[in-house]
Order: C-alpha cells, then structure tokens, then sequence
C-alpha cells in the first residue's frame, strides 16, 4: 500500500544573504550576456557574409544548454539529498517535483534566476570577456563570432530553465508552442512526462530533449553512475528513493502517489 505524508522537509524562505547571492549572481550574468550581444550585433557582418555561423551557433547553444540541465537535473536526482546545507532549498524542490510535479507551476523565474545565473556565468563569462579584453574584431573572427554567440544562447535558456521545463509539464499549451515541441526546439510533454514514470532515470534535458535522444540514448547517464559507484561506492539515487518510498510510494517503479494540485 503507498503511503502519502506531508510531513516532508519544507523549502524555507530565502535568507536576506541568499537574495543577495541571487541579485548578484544575476547581476553578474546578465552583464556579461549584454556585454556578448552587444558584441554580436558589432559584428553583424558576420552573420551576413557567414550566413551558416548563426545558426550553428544557435543549435550548438541549445544542445549544450539542454545537456547541462540534464547533467545538473541528473546530479541532484541521483546524488544530492537535504543535508547538504549549500544545495538543501534545491535538492528539496526537487524531491518535492517527483511528488507533485504540477507545483512547478507555484514557482516563478525570479525565485531561481539567480543561482542559475551563478551555473550559467562560467559557461558564458570566458568567451565574452575574452572578446572585449583581446579587442577581437568581431567582424574579423567567425570561429569566435560563433563562440559568443553559442554562450549567450546557453546563458539564455540557463536562466530560464524553470520555463522550459514548465513546457514539458503543459499538456495544452498553444499551437505555436505545441508545434516547437514537435520541432524538439522546446521541451516536449510526451518526452518529458517519460521521466516521471517508472524510476525517474531517464529523459532528464530539459530544454528541448536532443541531448537526451543522443548522448542519453547511448547510456551516458548510467555510464557515469557505474564510475562514480565505482570510484565511491555511492549508490545513485539512494536519497530519491527514500523520498518516493517515505512520503509517496513503496516498491521500486511502483509509481508515486501524487496530488497534482497547486
């Protein structure tokens, strides 16, 4: 028989020191985001003359993008847990989705923009600030015109991850959305909601889902769960379980009791 408590840890409020890590870590990022486009439209010559670097850009921010989420929303599926003081308020909410994955919704860009901004600004800050340091001509360079370019569309869709993830958990989203998610330029529903069936181990990008239909289709997830294990004797989602097991459900791949309601 599941059981279903509410007795779990709650997310607590931010601290006035964690809005001031937050604004500045936003701060910081969007600085150097502006910074890049501002860059780019320098060099826009470069889109013109080498019509392809644009694109490529484009789809090689998405991808990495995608694929950072996946790794992060992997590590904190299968690795993190509530006792870790610096990842406790995200290791919770994330717990909590697997319960009830509809109160996604209760959570708006500005309550986690700033430590994305924080886990964006070392994929973006280097390209950007080795543009305007070095004096690069971007008119001049379409290797680093690509380089730029690519890090602000990661910075980007880091920022607003919460978003896109919410497209994976709208069903009845408009006909424009609804035919990027076919595109797989957003996050579609159909592929997400495979992650919250059976053990939660699978289909973790959430920006568009590629990195999951390629590098996770070639087992990389559990490539590096085997080297970890290996190397520390961690067992990968020992913490998850536990949740699903205490407040939402017994038995591996049962499925979770939830109450979907905000």
């Amino acid at each position: 028989m599941s059981t279903h408590r509410q007795d779990y840890p709650q997310i607590a409020p931010y601290t006035r020191g964690a809005i001031a890590f937050h604004l500045v870590g936003g701060a910081l990022n969007a600085a150097f985001t502006l910074a890049g486009v501002v860059w780019l439209f320098a060099g826009w010559r470069v889109a013109l003359s080498s019509w392809y670097v644009l694109p490529l850009a484009l789809l090689a921010g998405l991808y990495v993008a995608d694929f950072v989420t996946g790794f992060l929303h992997w590590a904190f599926d299968v690795w993190f847990n509530e006792k870790i003081e610096f990842v406790r308020r995200m290791v919770i909410m994330v717990r909590e989705h697997h319960l009830h994955p509809q109160r996604i919704f209760k959570y708006s860009f500005y309550h986690d923009a700033g430590i994305l901004s924080w886990l964006s600004l070392p994929l973006t800050a280097p390209a950007v600030a080795y543009a305007f340091v070095a004096g690069a001509d971007p008119t001049a360079s379409p290797a680093l015109y690509f380089l730029v370019c690519a890090s602000v569309v990661v910075s980007l869709c880091l920022v607003f991850m919460l978003e896109f993830h919410k497209c994976g958990h709208s069903p009845d989203s408009s006909r424009v959305v609804r035919t990027l998610q076919r595109l797989h330029l957003l996050l579609p529903y159909e592929h997400h909601m495979r992650h919250h069936s059976g053990n939660y181990d699978r289909n973790y990008c959430l920006i568009n889902g590629y990195a999951d239909l390629t590098l996770g289709a070639l087992g990389v997830w559990r490539g590096l769960e085997a080297v970890i294990s290996a190397v520390t004797g961690a067992v990968p989602q020992s913490n998850d379980k536990e949740w699903l097991s205490r407040y939402g459900r017994t038995g591996d791949g049962a499925g979770a009791t939830r109450d979907d309601g905000l």
